[in-house]
């Protein structure tokens, strides 16, 4: 790997965790979420449903 490709890695990592993280394909075919809990965590926070991070979305994960 050239100096210039690790560079280019650096910047895209930084600028995937300035985005809350990398995102890859869901391995499962059906997650579901507790979208009342999303509501009320966005209405605490004064934020929009559309704002969350990946990892803050996870909390909301319904078992299965």
């Amino acid at each position: 790997m050239s100096e210039q490709d690790i560079k280019r890695l650096a910047a895209l990592d930084e600028a995937a965790d300035k985005a809350g993280g990398y995102v890859s394909p869901s391995l499962k075919d059906n997650v579901h979420y507790d979208y009342r809990k999303i509501l009320h965590y966005c209405r605490e926070k004064g934020i929009e449903p559309r704002d969350l991070t990946i990892q803050v979305l996870d909390r909301f994960i319904l078992p299965t």
